[in-house]
């Protein structure tokens, strides 16, 4: 490969994948939640373990006990009935932003003071009501209160009780200057208070939950981190390398603070109504002893519904409880640092493999590139499933695709310039090869000049080569004494080289016949002699030459290692003269070739070919033989030479139907005719 076409291919695999480079930069995001959302719903999470237990406010609860929300009372119950259960924490996944409509004084409020004295209505203040049990409830138990992180409205931080975490968090967390949380008589009481779901992804979907956010200089911790954190022992949270360490586990972060998980479709089905907690219809107290117990509000019409990658609609309450099982159990996802590099590694790689399987150095390389196809999303599978490492292969696949692309490319145009330029060449050959053949053909007599040959014969011929140009010849030509010599000769081999050897011994036979005065066995020998005087040692012919006496018809002949010559008689019949011959010309120097007589009668004919008639060939591989050679000419005893020559030749045509020639094919005809003869 030229090093110009080189250099072409190496620009062009960089530039693809330059572009690839751009295309899963400006992708990066979309590519990768389509191959990890396609991992998690190939293989979601199947159930859970016991060590989370969701309650939920469903439409059977809010039948028995009247549209949300309710009381304050009966949600204290209910917090109540599990905390007597002994559970390890309970996530209230709920919020009271606004005090106990029940409360005495709104009650109060209803009369005027004429119909309620100052006693009574002073006595009615003094009454307790909903929060104050409420918060009764949630500071005696393991409580969890959430919060939301807003931008205004909520709750200023310098309000708020902070739990806290440890050490340096990710640079890009997410900050927030205030919160939304429940009213500050129930929020402040709680064991512990946490983040919920932060915003979801630009696509909508939720895949991950908050370990922490930045409140001023706090790290505010997760919801769901927060009651792993109380299972765990409920030591204090601490930011750790790559992640946080809840108890003797670190969960790992991203760059903002979250951390994802694996998720599973069928959470909800696990779920036990609040009513039956109510009413103590659950199984049995163990199924909540030890657990974490999350609460949440499920009933049609609730807004806290998220879209996850297992399931286009999951309540929040749910994705909290997956969250905590996952940081309990280690199932959770992560995309290290080392998994990155490797992306951008195997990219490379792929991209140096194209380069040198594009330039010819080791072609075997497009089979691995080939297979990191399959390979790759096979790998990345096997990483996620295994040990929940997120390893991107669409990164690497796009540059290697893109830089693939540019490859073909590059190598189908140059392909297709090297076609034209081939087609330019051999158009210019043909030209060449077809002014050679018009060159040839000029080169040996004509039809017009045969036929104007000798006195009381014929003759004929036919040349056609097996390319544009070969290396048969024939001559004719009268000498002194109403003499006509003639001969065929079959220079070795095809194509220009052999054509330009013919046109060298075509000339130094006839200069030879023409000096030596129609001494045969001299002109042969001189032939001979001259043309192995040529420096190419590759090349040799063998020929026939003959002088026929056109006033008696006796014929004189000498075979060069040619094919024997055919008799034809006045009826048709067909003899082949068998000569004793000699060896080729430019085999041996000083060959002694002997001359060999015959008589034609009036009406005879002889026919002298050469080795490409009886080595035509046909579709099923067929010779034409010299069987087929004899019987041609004896189809038409009264064909003229020119017709029989042609006959011939038409008939080793229709034999092969269009099979490319195996040889050049000449025939030569001479027919005597005696005292019949006009001139």
């Amino acid at each position: 490969m030229p090093a110009k076409s080189k250099r072409l291919i190496v620009a062009a695999v960089l530039a693809g994948a330059v572009i690839g480079l751009l295309v899963s930069l400006f992708g990066g995001e979309f590519q990768r939640r389509l191959v990890f959302d396609s991992w998690q719903n190939l293989a979601p999470r199947e159930g859970g373990s016991d060590d989370v237990v969701v309650v939920m406010i469903d439409d059977a609860s809010v039948a028995a006990k009247g549209q949300w929300p309710w009381r304050r009372t009966d949600v204290a119950a209910l917090l109540e009935n599990i905390a007597q259960t002994g559970p390890r924490a309970i996530g209230i996944d709920i919020y009271f932003t606004e005090p106990d409509r029940m409360r005495p004084e709104n009650f109060a409020d209803l009369y005027t003071e004429e119909a309620l004295d100052a006693a009574t209505r002073n006595k009615l203040l003094t009454l307790p009501y909903g929060d104050q049990y409420l918060a009764s409830v949630i500071e005696s138990a393991p409580t969890v209160m959430p919060w939301v992180t807003t931008n205004s409205g909520g709750r200023p931080l310098g309000e708020l009780t902070f739990d806290g975490v440890e050490g340096e968090p990710p640079s890009g967390i997410v900050t927030t200057p205030r919160m939304l949380t429940s009213i500050a008589l129930l929020d402040d009481l709680a064991l512990a208070r946490g983040v919920v779901i932060g915003p979801p992804d630009r696509d909508g979907i939720v895949r991950r939950v908050p370990l922490a956010v930045k409140a001023g200089d706090v790290s505010a911790p997760g919801f769901a981190v927060q009651l792993a954190n109380i299972a765990a022992g409920g030591e204090m949270l601490a930011w750790t390398d790559g992640g946080m360490a809840v108890g003797e586990r670190v969960v790992p972060s991203d760059a903002k603070g979250n951390f994802e998980f694996k998720m599973a479709p069928g959470w909800d089905e696990k779920a036990i109504s609040a009513i039956n907690v109510l009413e103590g219809d659950f199984v049995g107290v163990d199924e909540l002893q030890d657990k974490i117990v999350l609460v949440g509000f499920g009933a049609t019409g609730t807004t806290d519904i998220f879209a996850t990658p297992v399931a286009s609609r999951m309540q929040g309450t749910l994705v909290q409880a997956q969250a905590v099982d996952a940081i309990l159990n280690g199932y959770w996802l992560s995309r290290p640092a080392w998994a990155k590099a490797l992306e951008w590694a195997v990219a490379f790689g792929l991209v140096v493999m194209l380069v040198i399987a594009g330039v010819g150095i080791a072609k075997w390389l497009i089979v691995p590139v080939l297979a990191s196809a399959a390979v790759l999303p096979a790998a990345s599978y096997f990483a996620y499933d295994a040990s929940g490492i997120l390893f991107d292969p669409a990164r690497p696949l796009i540059i290697a695709i893109f830089a693939a692309i540019a490859l073909v490319g590059v190598r189908y145009a140059l392909a297709f310039r090297e076609l034209v330029e081939k087609r330019i060449v051999t158009a210019k050959q043909e030209k060449e090869n077809e002014s050679a053949r018009k060159l040839q053909m000029t080169m040996v007599p004509s039809a017009t000049r045969l036929a104007r040959l000798g006195t009381r014969t014929e003759i004929g011929a036919v040349l056609e080569p097996a390319k544009s140009v070969g290396g048969d010849f024939y001559d004719a030509m009268e000498l002194e004494g109403n003499r006509l010599a003639f001969l065929v000769g079959d220079v070795s081999g095809k194509g220009l080289r052999a054509a330009l050897f013919m046109a060298l011994s075509k000339s130094v036979s006839k200069n030879n016949l023409m000096r030596s005065s129609g001494d045969l066995e001299t002109a042969v020998r001189q032939v001979n002699a001259d043309l192995m005087a040529e420096e190419d040692e590759e090349m040799d012919l063998t020929m026939l030459v003959g002088i026929i006496d056109c006033s008696s018809g006796k014929v004189e002949m000498v075979n060069a290692g040619h094919e024997d010559p055919m008799l034809v008689r006045a009826d048709g019949r067909v003899d082949v003269v068998k000569m004793v011959g000699g060896l080729r010309l430019r085999t041996l120097d000083d060959f002694p070739y002997s001359v060999e007589t015959l008589q034609l009668k009036p009406g005879e004919s002889l026919v002298i070919i050469t080795d490409g008639a009886t080595d035509a060939m046909n579709m099923k591989e067929d010779r034409f033989g010299l069987e087929r050679v004899i019987g041609a000419i004896g189809e038409d005893p009264q064909a003229s030479a020119a017709e029989r020559a042609r006959h011939i030749a038409a008939r080793v045509r229709e034999f092969e139907r269009g099979m490319d020639p195996a040889d050049d094919l000449t025939i030569l005809a001479l027919r005597y005719l005696g005292c019949e003869a006009g001139r």
